[in-house]
């Protein structure tokens, strides 16, 4: 699922399609731009969103992305943020996007875009488990020890089996830019097995 109307600059090490899947939010959820319609909306979402309901802020916050919301609504980031305070993992997905991007006014920084990753990788959302361990094979993204990223990795790729229809779950599965084997090959045999049984074992958080 993607916010594919977005226009997302790409930074050109990460120009592969997961990166357009953004938000788990279609643009078909969206009406057609309605100044009157999208007031209406924004006010209902803030209001949900003020009761403790996660998607509303996500949804909010891509309302404000889109540019669709009246004046006073903060920013997308603020909303994203907020979204996954509330546990909403496409919310936590989206805040790590934009610090690993470097959108809505942050500075890159990959160890914060991780951190927040892993809160919806944790709880089984493939698009930050494949964002984690891209993060991982990209030297220099964060410097830290390659199991993890490969562990996620493998997390990733055998959660993209159940959901072949999907295209992060064929992105992931087909790995087209080689993360796995740039994982891979940075570990001994014996490291890569232990990972492998690491992967395995396994399970959601709730």
């Amino acid at each position: 699922s993607g916010m594919n109307n977005m226009p997302i600059r790409l930074l050109p090490v990460l120009c592969i399609a997961v990166w357009t899947t953004a938000a788990a939010q279609q643009p078909g959820q969206f009406p057609k731009a309605d100044p009157k319609q999208d007031a209406k909306l924004a006010a209902e979402l803030r209001n949900r969103a003020a009761k403790g309901d996660g998607d509303a802020a996500l949804r909010l916050g891509n309302l404000v992305e889109l540019k669709r919301t009246p004046a006073g609504y903060g920013t997308a980031i603020d909303w994203y943020r907020r979204g996954c305070e509330l546990r909403d993992l496409s919310a936590c997905h989206n805040v790590g996007l934009a610090y690993q991007q470097g959108r809505h006014g942050l500075k890159p920084d990959p160890a914060e875009a991780a951190s927040h990753y892993v809160k919806s990788a944790e709880r089984g959302f493939i698009n930050s488990m494949y964002n984690m361990a891209i993060l991982y094979a990209d030297n220099g993204q964060i410097a830290t020890d390659p199991r993890e990223g490969l562990k996620w990795m493998l997390i990733a790729q055998r959660a993209a089996t159940q959901c072949p229809e999907r295209r992060i779950c064929r992105e992931v599965s087909e790995d087209p830019r080689g993360y796995r084997v740039k994982l891979e090959q940075r570990l001994s045999s014996r490291e890569r097995r232990e990972t492998y049984d690491m992967a395995l074992a396994w399970h959601p958080k709730n």
